[in-house]
């Protein structure tokens, strides 16, 4: 009896020769270890090699002259699955992640209809006459953008966190790259941006009465769109950077205080100190406001009374032909060259189209070149997060 379990031990050492390169030898020895025993053990030994042996790496390692910590690197890594299929599977195993976890991806999409609400019921159908209706409509831009890629940003940090440890073991343990599994956490993300920009977009741009126009309508959309992602992708590389969530959030809030001061829009780049003004540049809340408000501004000729009143109409002569149509007071009526309330200025040039204008340093026509900073932020920041993920160790010893 135990001649014959050893003919059947030697025949498995022969099949432990064949196994692919690809394949993971510690897994592979289970399989043999554990295969039943019969007349078709070759047959079963060989499909399990190929078949059941998980989608890992075999690593070379050399010996280097470092420290402790860097004493075996890898320098050479050859995957048993292409890479489109590492995507794919990781692509799945998200998917099914956050269908199962509703608090956190539903949750996203509730907070958007929720501040979307409470800003749109704030400035219902407003009206633009003065420079603040005008300055009010700006902020509920620069407000919804801030609130709802901040709640992105804080709510992606702890679940990156909470499966960080099984991301790294998977990846030093060879199951998949770290670009692969970088690219399918950015991908799964896409159908809820999108949910959260369509959902978000339409219920504040149609409530408060922004242009009727497919251009600024468009431009909004995709400047919210690439806003959400990128403070989401933000999140994702400060949960791979930083060592816990506590961290990680109290790091997002200097980010968000950054760009929201530096927008622009509480302070114009014109009147920064100079010291500041580079700050202004690194904003990616800049250009997101940038590319919607020059864009529904753009072409609006709607008369504003600048700082506030009516529109004087009755001017006597000779005041007349100076003084009607540029000129304001409180009720609109003319009470002689003492009573201006303001001056008269189309909705553009009191924007951003004029030498002294609120958004001074905003220009229609960098909307292309916003939508391009704003695409290089998200590129950059995935970048970053795969740097981290093969560099960053936050193993506690």
């Amino acid at each position: 009896k135990n001649s014959s379990l050893c003919k059947r031990n030697e025949e498995r050492l022969k099949y432990e020769f064949m196994a692919p390169l690809e394949a993971n030898t510690a897994l592979t020895q289970m399989q043999y270890m554990f295969s039943p025993l019969g007349d078709n053990e070759k047959e079963y030994s060989q499909r399990s090699i190929t078949e059941l042996a998980t989608p890992m790496r075999r690593k070379i390692y050399h010996q280097r002259h470092q420290k402790e910590r860097h004493a075996l690197s890898s320098v050479q890594t050859v995957y048993s699955q292409p890479f489109y299929k590492q995507v794919g599977y990781l692509l799945n195993r998200n998917l099914k992640t956050y269908w199962r976890s509703p608090e956190f991806s539903l949750s996203r999409i509730l907070v958007v209809i929720l501040v979307g609400i409470i800003i749109t019921a704030t400035f219902w159908q407003q009206e633009y006459k003065t420079a603040a209706d005008t300055q009010s409509r700006i902020i509920s831009v620069s407000f919804m953008l801030m609130l709802t890629g901040a709640y992105n940003l804080f709510t992606i940090m702890p679940f990156q966190i909470e499966k960080r440890a099984v991301l790294f073991r998977e990846i030093s343990s060879g199951m998949y790259s770290a670009i692969a599994a970088v690219m399918s956490d950015g991908f799964v993300e896409m159908p809820y941006l999108v949910a959260e920009t369509i959902v978000g977009v339409n219920i504040v741009y149609w409530g408060i009465g922004f242009q009727e126009s497919a251009d600024a309508y468009i431009y909004y959309t995709i400047t919210f769109f690439l806003y959400l992602y990128l403070m989401t992708s933000l999140g994702m590389f400060l949960a791979s950077l930083l060592p816990d969530a506590l961290s990680a959030q109290l790091s997002a809030t200097v980010v968000i205080q950054v760009f929201q001061l530096f927008a622009g829009v509480i302070v114009p780049h014109d009147k920064l100190p100079s010291y500041y003004k580079f700050l202004y540049y690194v904003s990616a809340q800049r250009y997101s406001t940038e590319a919607i408000i020059t864009t529904q501004f753009h072409g609006d000729l709607t008369e504003l009374c600048i700082p506030n009143g009516m529109k004087i109409t009755d001017a006597p002569w000779p005041f007349k032909k100076r003084i009607n149509g540029h000129f304001c007071s409180e009720d609109g009526h003319f009470h002689g060259l003492g009573a201006f309330t303001g001056i008269v200025q189309n909705a553009e040039e009191f924007v951003y189209n004029s030498d002294n204008a609120f958004l001074h340093g905003y220009d229609y026509d960098d909307r292309y070149m916003d939508f391009l900073v704003l695409a290089c932020w998200c590129i950059g920041l995935r970048i970053l997060t795969v740097i981290t993920a093969l560099t960053v160790d936050h193993n506690k010893r």
